[in-house]
């Protein structure tokens, strides 16, 4: 298939009418479904899947004593993403032949662990980490198709297991005696509130929401702890609140979120590293697809558009430039500048691949919504494609123009009541300028009045934004004359960088004290141009400035792209924080 005939297939999850992306969105979508369908070192084959839960030590696979870990995380992210036809029919043979390795008392993988207090260490947790992904997927495939009882059922006799040996895992002594094991730490119980959630919300039974409410009051604190298990718990603790209402949820995973931020956990990219420790030199894209997911659920909940902020920029930055060109999310290293290559390949075909195809569902979802009024439908994210919300469909296409500092939108109301209905047109942070035409007649450009058929175009002037290593701004024309500053630029929504793949001498030893001029910011406006090709990292602007090198005398070109733009080609080097100027 090709990429927007692959998106454009996507079915809906608890909608009215199926997304179709396009553009950007939806060849990233394309790319991990090339990764699981078409990519074979190693294959997602179902023997591939289905060996954590058969956990045959004849034939091996990394992380197998996580049961049902893999084949958890590829039924929910291919149940939320699925195109029907094949991706069904998969799905459907892959839950029959997991449901045959179910053990008597509910668990999947090794029946002979004990989960008595005194026994539970790194091997239970493995296993209740793997439960709990399995526990989500079978529960999301069960969503999608109500009519397969099978799957609910074996849920519920995995929800009855976790329910017999919460109070021996929850036990203090075991706390203590999980500090410090990483990936196998207390964070592979707390992750279970997800899953319990989800099964209170199929079966209505409160003993299932009771045990996942109990999870995020006996979360660490953040420590040095492994993130994504971190952040799905708060995760699995906003799905309470998003069923319950209950403010004091809210009002914990909010405090804990902001945590991160003044503890400096979130990156410049908008991003999270694998574990809370100021030392670690990696992400992984489990905990970047969770920070993004989060900061959807935060924003959902409250309408505070600075969390929707943050998941865009983590989105553009983080989400998109953890992809490699394989389709795969998996591990980026840093320096302190920026990207550096990985020691080894940081492509996470045992986890990240799957949980990052999954996000996109979220991102999918939160496109276009509708105000529970329904008299309002709301453009939050500019993605392009046709999105329906409200029993209404609206198209958002790009239109092409040259000019990388900026970005214009034909917004069309292709379906909705006769009489019309009001479309919010999110006018976003990054923007510096924000105009539609024609304009509404009530001056509020960003409130339109659309009948079917009618359209609009948006004009959106990227800000130019340069922060400092503490997060603060710089503007542009407060840039050092003499001295040089070390910044991080954003233009737009865009983190822009060096590539190692475009200018193999800007990082040639030594290049840490290179030091980039940039004119004015009218002329660096008039320079910018876009991203040339189609696919995956494709979009958003190329910037062309001068740099001096530390190591020989001149001056030379250099043009900045998105850290995006690396899942082109295989990882190198891509700077993003420099030493910057004016230019004289």
């Amino acid at each position: 298939m090709g990429i927007l005939t692959v998106a454009a297939c996507l079915l809906a999850v608890g909608q009215t009418s199926a997304p179709h992306p396009e553009g950007e969105l939806a060849a990233r979508i394309a790319l991990v479904f090339n990764r699981i369908t078409v990519v074979d070192e190693p294959a997602f084959s179902d023997d591939f899947i289905l060996a954590d839960v058969l956990v045959d030590k004849s034939r091996p696979r990394r992380f197998m004593e996580f049961s049902g870990d893999v084949s958890g995380r590829f039924l929910s992210a291919l149940a939320m993403l699925s195109r029907g036809g094949e991706d069904d029919a998969r799905l459907h043979r892959l839950v029959a032949e997991t449901l045959k390795h179910q053990r008597k008392d509910g668990r999947f993988g090794y029946e002979s662990l004990s989960f008595k207090a005194a026994d539970v260490g790194p091997d239970q947790m493995a296993l209740l980490w793997g439960n709990g992904r399995l526990l989500v997927g079978l529960l999301e495939y069960a969503q999608r198709f109500p009519e397969q009882k099978e799957a609910l059922e074996a849920a519920e006799r995995l929800g009855v297991f976790l329910l017999a040996v919460f109070d021996d895992c929850a036990k203090p002594e075991v706390m203590d005696r999980l500090r410090g094991k990483a990936a196998n730490g207390f964070i592979c119980f707390t992750q279970l509130n997800e899953g319990l959630e989800l099964l209170a919300r199929a079966t209505g039974k409160e003993a299932y929401r009771d045990a996942a409410r109990k999870m995020e009051p006996i979360l660490e604190g953040r420590g040095d702890q492994h993130t994504h298990g971190y952040l799905t718990t708060l995760r699995g603790a906003m799905m309470i609140y998003e069923t319950t209402g209950d403010a004091a949820i809210l009002k914990a995973v909010e405090a804990r979120y902001q945590d991160l931020l003044d503890a400096g956990a979130v990156m410049p990219n908008g991003g999270i590293l694998e574990y809370f420790k100021p030392d670690y030199d990696r992400d992984e894209g489990c905990s970047v697809a969770d920070l993004l997911r989060l900061s959807l659920q935060l924003w959902k909940a409250t309408g505070n558009g600075a969390y929707l902020e943050r998941a865009e920029t983590c989105l553009y930055n983080a989400f998109y430039a953890n992809q490699f060109d394989t389709g795969d999310f998996g591990h980026r290293c840093f320096a302190y500048k920026g990207y550096k290559p990985h020691p080894g390949s940081g492509r996470a075909w045992w986890c990240c691949t799957m949980h990052g195809m999954r996000a996109f569902r979220d991102v999918l979802d939160s496109v276009v919504t509708a105000d529970k009024g329904g008299d309002a439908l709301r453009l939050n994210l500019w993605e392009e494609g046709r999105w329906s919300a409200g029993g209404c469909t609206l198209a958002v296409a790009r239109k092409a123009h040259g000019n990388g500092a900026c970005a214009s939108y034909e917004v069309t109301l292709e379906e909705g009541p006769a009489a019309g209905v009001r479309v919010l047109l999110r006018r976003p942070a990054w923007a510096a300028g924000f105009s539609v035409s024609p304009a509404p007649a009530d001056g509020d450009n960003a409130a339109v009045p659309l009948k079917p058929g009618e359209k609009v175009t948006v004009a959106l002037e990227y800000a130019f934004r340069f922060v400092n290593p503490k997060n603060e701004a710089v503007a542009c024309e407060a840039l050092p004359a003499d001295k040089p500053e070390l910044l991080a630029l954003f233009l737009g929504p865009w983190l822009m960088g060096v590539d190692e793949r475009r200018n193999p001498m800007f990082h040639g030893e030594p290049w840490d004290e290179n030091v980039l001029l940039f004119p004015e910011e009218a002329a660096l406006r008039a320079a910018a141009g876009e991203l040339e090709g189609k696919g995956a990292a494709a979009s958003g602007p190329v910037l062309g400035v001068t740099y001096n090198h530390s190591g020989f005398m001149g001056e030379y070109a250099v043009p900045l792209t998105p850290v995006a733009s690396q899942t082109a080609h295989d990882q190198a080097t891509f700077s993003y924080r420099h030493l910057i100027r004016r230019a004289p």
